[in-house]
C-alpha cells in the first residue's frame, strides 16, 4: 500500500492480485475502486475492506478523538453545577431568550408544557420538518450522498423528540399527523438513498404508528384506519406506499375493521379473475402476503366456521396459494397419491409460469423417489431436464445414476444440445471429462470470462492452446481500451500468461510490440512498466 495525493493505492492478494484505490476527501471516504469482478458489478468488496483495515491501523486519517466520553461527562458536570447556582428568574429568562432564537427548542417546550396543541403550534412543528428537508437539500431539492445520513438522522431525532413528547402528553391525533408529515416528506424526497435511509425513516414511522394505535381511543383508531384507507395511493413514491397497505392490513384487529379488510381483499381478488395468482400485499415486516391467504387468516380471526373456510378454499382453489396450502396438508399426512394428482394438475394450470412448473416437477421427483416409483421418477427427471431450465447438474446426475453406460451416452448428447441446459453446458462437459469439446465450445462462445472459470482444468490438458487464446484476447482488447482500469485488466492477463509454458517470453514479445504500437498511451505504458520490466 502507498499513500497518494488523493488517498491510497494498494495491491491485495486474493484469488489473484487485485488493485484497490481509496480516495479520501476531508477525512472521509469519497470513492473506492477494486479490479475484482465482484467490485466491477458495483459492490463494495472484501479487498477494499482489507485496505481500509490497514489504513485505520497504520494511519491517523480516521483516528478518533481520545477520551471523548470522559470530556463530555466533565462538561456536563460543570454545566449542571453552574445551572444549580443560577437564580430561577434568570434561568427562565435565558430559556425564553433561547427558545425565541431556536425553533426546535421552542417547539419542544410548547409540545411538552403548553396546555393543548394549537393549530399554530402544529404548523410550527411541520415547518421544523420542512426546515430539515431544506437544510440538507441542494438548490434543485436533491439530498446527495454526503448529506443523506445527516438528513435521515435529523428526521429520526425529530421523531424521537417532538413526536414522542406528544404521545407522552396523550396528544395522539397530533402525534399521528406529525408522523404522517415526516413520512410524506421522506416518501417524496429526491435523494441518494445508497445507505437505505428512507427505509430507516419509514420503519421508524411504522413503529410510531403502532405505538399510537396501542394507546389511542376507539374513535382515534377508526380515524387512523380511515386515513390509511384514503392514502393508499399517490401519497408516497415507489415502495413506501407498501408501508401504508402493510399497516392497514396487519395492524387493525377490531371485528368491524377486519370486515372492512375482507371487502378490500375481495376487490383485489376479484381483479385477478381467472388468473392463478390472486395478488399479494407487501409487508415491511412480514414480506409478501398473498391476498387469498390473508383473507382466510382474517376469516379465522372473525370466527368463521371450518366448513365456511373449506368452502371458500374450494371455490378459489385455482389460485396457486390455495393449492400450495392443500399440497402441504397432503404432505403432512403422507397422502402422496393426492399430492401427485395436485402437482400434475398444477403443472397444467400454471403452464405459463416456468418457475412454478420447475418447482412442481421438483416436488414430483422427490415424491416418486421417496415412494419407490422408479418409472415415474425417471420420466419426471426427463421432464425436468428437457422442459425446465437447469441451473446446476443436480437432476442430470440423478438421471445418470439410474442409467446404464450406453443409455447415459445417448442422454448426454441430448442434454448438451438442449436449450434448457445452456447454463450447465460447460459444467457437464467438465464433469464428463470432455476437455477438448469444452475448450472448443468456450472458444466458440467468445467469452474470456468463461475460459477464466474453467482455466484450471483446461490448463492441465491444453496449456499451449489456453495460453494462445489469452494472447489473442489481450492483443485484440489492447486495440480498443483507453482507460487505466482496463489497462490494469490487461496487465492481469499478462501475469496469467506468464505462468504458461514460454509465457514469460511471450509476455516480453507482447510488451515490446505494445511499447512501439501504443507508445502515446502514457497510462498504458505506466501499467506495463509495473508488470513487465
Amino acid at each position: 500500500m502507498e499513500q497518494t495525493e488523493t488517498g491510497y493505492e494498494a495491491t491485495v492478494e486474493g484469488t489473484e492480485e487485485y488493485d484497490v484505490e481509496i480516495e479520501i476527501r476531508d477525512g472521509r471516504i469519497y470513492d473506492m475502486y477494486c479490479s475484482c469482478p465482484y467490485a466491477e458489478d458495483g459492490n463494495y468488496c472484501k479487498h477494499m475492506a482489507a485496505v481500509l483495515y490497514v489504513i485505520t491501523e497504520e494511519s491517523d486519517d480516521f483516528a478518533p478523538a481520545e477520551n471523548v466520553p470522559e470530556k463530555q461527562e466533565q462538561d456536563r458536570a460543570e454545566l449542571e453545577k453552574t445551572i444549580e447556582d443560577m437564580p430561577e428568574a434568570e434561568i427562565r429568562g435565558l430559556v425564553l431568550e433561547l427558545a425565541l432564537e431556536d425553533e426546535s427548542l421552542r417547539n419542544r417546550i410548547l409540545a411538552k408544557y403548553a396546555e393543548g396543541i394549537s393549530e399554530l403550534q402544529m404548523i410550527r412543528l411541520k415547518k421544523e420538518v420542512d426546515g430539515i428537508v431544506y437544510r440538507y437539500s441542494d438548490r434543485s431539492g436533491f439530498v446527495d450522498y454526503y448529506h443523506a445520513m445527516d438528513f435521515t438522522n435529523a428526521l429520526n431525532e425529530f421523531l424521537d423528540d417532538k413526536v414522542q413528547i406528544l404521545i407522552e402528553q396523550c396528544y395522539h391525533k397530533q402525534a399521528f399527523e406529525l408522523t404522517n408529515h415526516v413520512f410524506y416528506c421522506v416518501g417524496n424526497q429526491d435523494m441518494d438513498d445508497s445507505d437505505g435511509g428512507i427505509s430507516w425513516i419509514a420503519d421508524h414511522c411504522y413503529e410510531i404508528w403502532q405505538q399510537i394505535l396501542s394507546v389511542c381511543s376507539e374513535k382515534e383508531k377508526r380515524q387512523m384506519f380511515q386515513w390509511f384507507q384514503s392514502h393508499r395511493e399517490n401519497y408516497a413514491i415507489d415502495y413506501l406506499e407498501d408501508y401504508i397497505d402493510d399497516f392497514l392490513m396487519n395492524e387493525f384487529h377490531d371485528p368491524d375493521l377486519l370486515k372492512q379488510k375482507l371487502e378490500m381483499l375481495d376487490e383485489q381478488i376479484e381483479k385477478a379473475g381467472s388468473d392463478t395468482d390472486s395478488g399479494r400485499w407487501y409487508s415491511a415486516y412480514y414480506g409478501y402476503e398473498n391476498n387469498v391467504l390473508k383473507r382466510i387468516q382474517i376469516m379465522e380471526k372473525l370466527g368463521y366456521s371450518e366448513q365456511e373456510i373449506v368452502e371458500y378454499r374450494q371455490k378459489f382453489r385455482h389460485f396457486l396459494a390455495i393449492r400450495k396450502l392443500e399440497l402441504q396438508e397432503y404432505m403432512d399426512k403422507n397422502d402422496y397419491k393426492k399430492a401427485v394428482e395436485l402437482l400434475q394438475e398444477s403443472k397444467k394450470l400454471d403452464k405459463s409460469y416456468p418457475g412454478l412448473i420447475e418447482e412442481y416437477s421438483s416436488r414430483l421427483i422427490e415424491i416418486y423417489r421417496k415412494t419407490g416409483q422408479d418409472d415415474a421418477y425417471k420420466q419426471e427427471l426427463e421432464y425436468q431436464i428437457f422442459q425446465c431450465f437447469q441451473s446446476d447438474l443436480r437432476y442430470v446426475l440423478l438421471l445418470k445414476n439410474i442409467c446404464n453406460s450406453e443409455e447415459w451416452l445417448s442422454y448426454r448428447e441430448k442434454i448438451l444440445k438442449a436449450k434448457t441446459a445452456g447454463q450447465i453446458h460447460f459444467d457437464l462437459l467438465l464433469q464428463e471429462g470432455l476437455y477438448q469439446q469444452l475448450l472448443d465450445d468456450i472458444q466458440k462462445s467468445g467469452y474470456i470470462s468463461t475460459l477464466d472459470k474453467y482455466e484450471k482444468a483446461l490448463k492441465k490438458h491444453f496449456p499451449v492452446e489456453v495460453r494462445d487464446i489469452y494472447i489473442s484476447f489481450v492483443n485484440k482488447e489492447a486495440v480498443n481500451v483507453s482507460d487505466r482500469k482496463h489497462y490494469r485488466e490487461l496487465m492481469r492477463y499478462l501475469k496469467k500468461i506468464s505462468a504458461y509454458p514460454d509465457g514469460k517470453k511471450k509476455v516480453q514479445e507482447i510488451a515490446a510490440d505494445w511499447r512501439v504500437r501504443y507508445k502515446r498511451r502514457s497510462a498504458m505504458m505506466d501499467e506495463l512498466e509495473n508488470v513487465v520490466k
